[in-house]
């Protein structure tokens, strides 16, 4: 294989893992946007939002097995009334110092953690691939179905979440909600309904990310950990609190990785990627499309 055919089979290995870190990465954005909050449970969130969808696909619930399609929608579905739920959490939580919304956070995350593996065991299981495992050839690059699938659907929900947000009447509550819930609440919207349906995206969408990758990962109950870790390196690489930082700061260190680990060795991967985060963020520490300065609620 070229030189120049090798480069561009990483750099879409990179754009694929990319789309993942940048999924995750917008609910990092979203809910600190909206509520001046961390939520260092996202990780975990994600690992949930997969089995949620993965149980039916893989017939664990009673043997009732659903196309993937429709166990992919049920599991973002299932994943953003969590989300409902959770803003109710984190509410008091956001009032609070930053030291004790980091203690609440991480905590849920240990909770659905250990929940998940009481529920389901820590072994965790592989999960196969709806789409033949036989690489498509494009231009002289072999892409695996599955990762073309995470990428298209990836796009489609970042593009479909930018146009719900400019185009609609309840995406321009949200982003007035989050630009200054006082005159948000004084043009009568419900501050705290646009908080629960930020959590809602925000947590259908790592649900997405975790359930298109299943089939290229290995699905349990500590799965979310780096990733989670990860998806926030991406919003804050790309600028806390922007939309679209987050999906560029996914893309660039899915890159970075793929690159890092193809070019140099897989073994310093995760930590030259973070390297490179802390170089930016030295560089101009707003990120890479700059911050949203929030206010907590």
């Amino acid at each position: 294989m070229h030189t120049s055919s090798i480069f561009l089979q990483t750099l879409v290995g990179g754009i694929g893992i990319g789309s993942l870190y940048a999924l995750v990465a917008l609910g990092y954005s979203m809910v600190f946007r909206s509520m001046g909050l961390v939520n260092f449970a996202h990780g975990s969130i994600y690992m949930v939002g997969t089995y949620l969808g993965i149980i039916w696909f893989a017939g664990i619930v009673k043997t009732l097995q659903m196309p993937y399609a429709a166990a992919l929608i049920v599991g973002i579905l299932l994943t953003a009334l969590l989300g409902v739920i959770l803003e109710r959490i984190f509410r008091p939580l956001a009032k609070l110092d930053l030291m004790f919304t980091l203690l609440g956070t991480i905590g849920l995350g240990y909770v659905l953690d250990n929940l998940f593996v009481i529920i389901f065991g820590a072994e965790g299981f592989a999960v196969t691939s709806p789409l033949p495992n036989t690489p498509i050839k494009i231009a002289g690059i072999r892409v695996l179905p599955q990762m073309l699938l995470l990428i298209g659907v990836s796009a489609i929900l970042m593009v479909g979440l930018q146009l719900f947000l400019s185009k609609t009447k309840v995406g321009t509550a949200m982003r007035a909600s989050a630009a200054d819930y006082e005159i948000a609440r004084t043009m009568g919207i419900s501050v705290n309904r646009m908080n629960a349906l930020t959590l809602a995206i925000g947590s259908g969408l790592a649900a997405a990310a975790g359930i298109l990758a299943a089939p290229i990962v290995y699905v349990n109950p500590a799965m979310g950990a780096a990733v989670g870790l990860k998806g926030f390196a991406a919003a804050i690489l790309g600028g806390l609190g922007s939309i679209p930082g987050a999906i560029v700061g996914g893309l660039v260190f899915g890159v970075l990785e793929a690159i890092s680990a193809g070019y140099i060795s897989s073994s310093y991967t995760k930590a030259i990627a973070f390297i490179v985060v802390l170089v930016v963020l030295m560089v101009k520490p707003s990120g890479i499309v700059g911050e949203v300065t929030v206010e907590k609620v």
